[in-house]
């Protein structure tokens, strides 16, 4: 499968769509795909860190082949403390296609915790429905006039709470247009994107791949 023909994907070793461990252990790490019939997931994009035995947050190459010899973008921090972002991501030739930010805890009432920026195009972000019109406005709505300072300390206290909440479906957009969609499950972790959109893939396979890398829990969001 070419990776611009891929519409569901997940990240990582799994070999299997099944309740029960495969008994053939892991393949290479991943972007996968689900096979037509079966439960199979084969890998269809490969992720190789950019320092070995790096974590994805130090940066890393997305191949369509295992070898790395069809390159179709690079991953790399740009912030100064990995992990924190952004990560600019490249094309073979070198080109910026865009960058994936973290979205600071302060913010995380309003955004989930990941978002895309592309050149000339709108940004690709995920809103929290409840937030319309902003984190401060909702809070001053209903609890009446309230001090700056305390605003904003409810709304780290809600960011870092995120951990303790459960997994929802997240839909980012750029405009009114949903170009990439998460679908939690009791397994695999499928994301979902709109292959004529206009978001160029390999941007969603970056964002998918870091936010899994994150430790269980609210950053993933």
């Amino acid at each position: 499968m070419y990776w611009e023909e891929i519409t569901r994907f997940t990240v990582g070793r799994t070999l299997r769509n099944a309740v029960r461990a495969s008994r053939r252990g892991e393949g290479p790490y991943a972007i996968r795909v689900p096979r037509p019939r079966g439960e199979d997931m084969v890998p269809a994009v490969f992720i190789a860190p950019a320092v070995p035995g790096a974590p994805p947050r130090r940066g890393f190459r997305l191949s369509a082949d295992e070898g790395g010899l069809r390159p179709l973008c690079s991953v790399a921090p740009a912030g100064p403390e990995p992990g924190q972002g952004p990560y600019r991501v490249t094309g073979p030739d070198g080109l910026e296609l865009g960058a994936v930010h973290r979205t600071p805890a302060a913010q995380r009432l309003v955004r989930h915790g990941w978002w895309l920026e592309r050149p000339g195009r709108p940004e690709a972000v995920a809103v929290r429905g409840w937030a319309r019109g902003g984190p401060r406005r909702t809070l001053e709505r209903g609890a009446g006039k309230l001090l700056g300072g305390v605003v904003d300390g409810l709304l780290s206290l809600g960011a870092e709470g995120e951990a303790a909440g459960g997994l929802a479906p997240v839909v980012w957009r750029a405009g009114d247009r949903a170009v990439l969609t998460f679908h939690p499950s009791q397994g695999p972790r499928w994301y979902t994107v709109d292959r004529d959109g206009p978001l160029d893939a390999r941007l969603a396979f970056a964002l998918a791949v870091l936010r899994e890398s994150e430790v269980w829990g609210g950053d993933r969001r």
